[in-house]
């Protein structure tokens, strides 16, 4: 039997790739949509936005690990509020101008949804340490 994986990143990107595909299929499978009519750029829009994000997350957990010293789910949470909110300000407007030429995509902040999605990230992370058979709020 393999072992199961201990790197919380792992988890990370198969959580992030899954929903990802998921996010990119109920989009282009909405009938009479601008999506549907153009897979290809809104593939490429997706990716890049997936892409962002598990870049921007990786380096923002492993620079405040390395300013703090400390490896806690909590910081991952903090990584993944920081790309949430540089996509809604920054990130994907400049992507929508460049690769999705199609219409106006909303990027809105709302207080409620970011505080949801890093409350769901975060019990799915504790529940991944309990089944991986770390600590509760372990990091590493």
């Amino acid at each position: 039997m393999n072992k199961i994986p201990k790197n919380p990143l792992y988890y990370f990107v198969v959580i992030v790739i899954i929903y990802s595909a998921y996010d990119y299929y109920e989009h282009i499978s909405r009938k009479d949509a601008i999506f549907e009519e153009h897979p290809w750029y809104w593939l490429f829009f997706s990716s890049a936005a997936t892409t962002s994000l598990i870049l921007i997350t990786f380096f923002a957990k492993k620079y405040i690990e390395k300013i703090t010293k400390i490896k806690n789910v909590l910081i991952e949470v903090t990584a993944i509020g920081i790309w949430l909110i540089l996509y809604l300000t920054i990130i994907g407007p400049l992507l929508a101008k460049i690769l999705w030429p199609f219409g106006t995509l909303n990027f809105n902040f709302r207080f409620s949804s970011f505080f949801i999605i890093l409350g769901i990230y975060f019990i799915t992370r504790i529940i991944i340490n309990l089944i991986t058979r770390k600590g509760m709020l372990d990091s590493s």
